[in-house]
This record gives structure tokens, C-alpha cells and sequence, in this order.
């Protein structure tokens, strides 16, 4: 069995619950193409994939979780803290980049009101939306932030 020190768990773990953040966002995304297509056969469809897409995103975090989850059931934390690394940091970063984000959909939101509601839309609407915005954005964030890149390739 492979021992990983904590710093890498504690990554892995945070790129997991990234990935789950990626596919609840795009869950998110088939939820509003839902609420705007009128019921019928795709109507259907895109509630069907929204179920899978929960509980995809479900699992994703889950098993994400699940070495740090284990850990604390069997009294085994390797770490009181979280370790420094980049990855933590650039999650954090992710974090403040969704909330930017969602800050200035609401801003937008609410300057374009007045326009916003000939469109007749629900209130869930706009809240999936927003809930949308900020998670994709914070995990679009992350990915970008710890992306495989050449540099590290160029000071050699």
C-alpha cells in the first residue's frame, strides 16, 4: 500500500471537491435549460440528467472526501491543520474568484432588473443561476490556477 503524506492527501482531496464543484455547476446549468424549455420529451431528458448529474456530484465529493472521512472515523488524522501547498492556496484563490464573480452577477442582476422581469422567469431561476455562476466560476478558477503548464519544463 502507498503512503502519501498529508500535503499530498490534503491536494488530492481538494482537487476532488473541485471536480464534484465542476460537475455541480454543470447540473446547475441543465437545471436552468430545464426551467426554460416548456414540458415535453427534452424536458424530460434534462430532468433525468439533473439526477444523474446530483448524484454524480454526490459521488464525486464523496469519494473526494473519503480518505480525510476515514481518517477521522478511525481516529487516524495524520494532520490537526491543514498543510500549506500550492494547491491549497490556489483553492482559496478559487474561492475568492467565485465569489467575485457571483458579486458581479448580482450586480448585473440587480442594475438590469427593471429589463430582467419582461422575461416573466422564477425567482428558482435566478437563484440557480446565481449558485451556478459561483460555483463553476470558483472551479473553473481552480483548474486554471493548477494547470500543467511548460515552465516548469523552461528554467532546465
Amino acid at each position: 500500500m502507498k503512503q502519501n503524506n498529508c500535503a499530498e492527501t490534503v491536494d488530492r482531496v481538494q482537487k476532488g471537491v473541485a471536480r464534484g464543484m465542476l460537475v455541480c455547476g454543470l447540473t446547475y446549468l441543465f437545471l436552468l435549460w430545464e426551467e426554460l424549455t416548456d414540458k415535453g420529451r427534452l424536458n424530460e431528458i434534462l430532468d433525468f440528467t439533473v439526477i444523474i448529474g446530483s448524484v454524480l456530484t454526490v459521488a464525486v465529493t464523496f469519494i473526494s472526501l473519503w480518505p480525510v472521512i476515514k481518517q477521522k472515523l478511525t481516529g487516524k488524522i495524520l494532520v490537526k491543520n491543514e498543510p500549506e501547498s500550492f494547491v491549497s492556496g490556489a483553492m482559496l484563490a478559487s474561492f475568492k474568484n467565485g465569489w467575485i464573480a457571483l458579486t458581479l452577477s448580482l450586480v448585473v442582476l440587480i442594475g438590469m432588473s427593471k429589463f430582467i422581469e419582461s422575461f416573466g422567469l422564477s425567482l428558482r431561476f435566478y437563484f440557480a443561476l446565481l449558485f451556478a455562476i459561483a460555483v463553476l466560476s470558483a472551479s473553473i478558477s481552480f483548474f486554471w490556477l493548477t494547470r500543467e503548464d511548460d515552465l516548469e519544463n523552461m528554467e532546465e
